[in-house]
């Protein structure tokens, strides 16, 4: 069972201007709102709602984040104020990005293919917009300038010789327990 928040309190008054938009072209309302200084709130009663979770919801979820769409609706973005503000390249699919994501597509089902046994590789998932998006770190992960980090004994190697170890004195652990306790307060 995992709790969900409900939000504490509600807003009356909004402080965004609004307008309105015809044809792509963005006009000014004739009315304009007078806000007060103050927000009125309405006070909610916080109830925490439990939703069981199995197995079953579980894999279909595992199984609905692998899946990369191969179709691309396309999305009227004037309808929300926070959507204008990204650029065009979130709320649109250009021709790359198809065909990576086609390659993607090709590359998850002979992935699921050779290993059925593992979990399916995240390779694509959604942005703010809802637009698939490819995410280039699954496949190949990034390398690093020093090889010798790729082992855990050139880990170990490295932190014995570049890393010294000073044990804190007393006095110094005492200052970060007062510290602490202060910023808790």
């Amino acid at each position: 069972m995992i709790p969900v928040q409900l939000p504490t309190a509600i807003s009356h008054s909004e402080s965004i201007e609004w307008k309105r938009y015809n044809n792509g072209e963005e006009e000014e309302d004739e009315e304009r709102y007078k806000y007060e200084e103050e927000e009125d709130f309405i006070e909610v009663e916080y109830r925490p709602t439990a939703v069981p979770i199995t197995r079953e919801i579980l894999k279909k979820i595992q199984q609905e984040l692998g899946l990369i769409q191969l179709c691309w609706p396309e999305k009227d973005i004037r309808k929300e104020v926070y959507l204008l503000t990204l650029p065009d390249s979130y709320c649109s699919v250009n021709d790359k990005e198809r065909l990576l994501l086609l390659y993607a597509e090709n590359f998850r089902r002979q992935f699921h293919t050779k290993y059925k046994d593992r979990k399916p590789i995240l390779l694509a998932c959604e942005n703010e917009c809802g637009v698939q998006k490819f995410v280039s770190t699954s496949i190949r992960r990034s390398t690093l300038p020093y090889p010798e980090l790729y082992t855990w004994q050139g880990c170990a190697k490295f932190v014995s010789d570049y890393i010294s170890y000073e044990p804190l004195g007393k006095e110094d652990l005492v200052l970060f327990c007062i510290e602490k306790s202060k910023k808790q307060e």
